[in-house]
């Protein structure tokens, strides 16, 4: 997957390398390593290895927002913006070059091998792929919070219900319109309905 060894940016106006981070020395090791097939399958070690990392996270979040495919200096831009909590016209050349560097030597370059993406150095492309679903699994875990406040809520249901079998049986106690018509069984039959509807809201929340 990966081919040549110039990036979207030239050497001149990478100027001088700022420092890395410990996780991005500690990647130079998967340089130059052979590229697994899109598709691949990860052993939950490699999983939790690349998802550790809060860059390697975004670039897959990146990508899955811009459908499966970005250049490498909009990436890195916008990573950059996150991280300094800026937008991207505001960010330095300093801290343009601090983030592309960190991707274009470790991080997409890890990824690559382990068939996450495919990232061609000589164009500045990333493109995610396939073996990327057996990491969403524990990017997107559901929120339970967020799973309770958007549960119905049926609080109001039971009393409604109660309210509504004693109006019209109150209605029907007093004999007007229709409802003075139906039998004793009927209303007895209404309440046990009721009864049982209150207690099916309530086993449902």
């Amino acid at each position: 997957m990966s081919a040549g060894n110039s990036g979207s940016l030239s050497g001149d106006q990478l100027g001088t390398e700022p420092e890395t981070s410990s996780d991005d020395v500690s990647n130079l090791e998967e340089i130059g390593k052979s590229s697994r097939s899109n598709g691949s399958a990860l052993e939950k070690g490699e999983i939790f290895d690349l998802l550790k990392n809060s860059r390697r996270r975004s670039i897959i979040q990146y990508l899955r927002a811009h459908d499966g495919y970005a250049e490498l200096n909009d990436v890195a831009e916008h990573i950059a913006a996150d991280e300094n909590d800026i937008t991207v016209r505001e960010l330095s050349s300093d801290q343009r070059k601090r983030v592309y560097i960190g991707l274009y030597q470790c991080h997409l370059p890890k990824m690559d091998t382990l068939g996450v993406v495919e990232y061609d150095k000589n164009r500045g492309t990333i493109e995610l792929q396939d073996s990327v679903s057996q990491l969403l699994a524990y990017m997107d875990p559901v929120d339970e919070d967020e799973t309770e406040e958007t549960a119905p809520d049926r609080e109001w249901l039971a009393p409604a219900i109660a309210a509504a079998v004693v109006a019209v049986v109150g209605l029907g106690t007093l004999g007007i319109g229709a409802l003075s018509a139906v039998p004793a069984a009927g209303w007895t039959l209404l309440c046990v309905v009721g009864i049982l509807a209150i207690v099916g809201v309530q086993y449902l929340e």
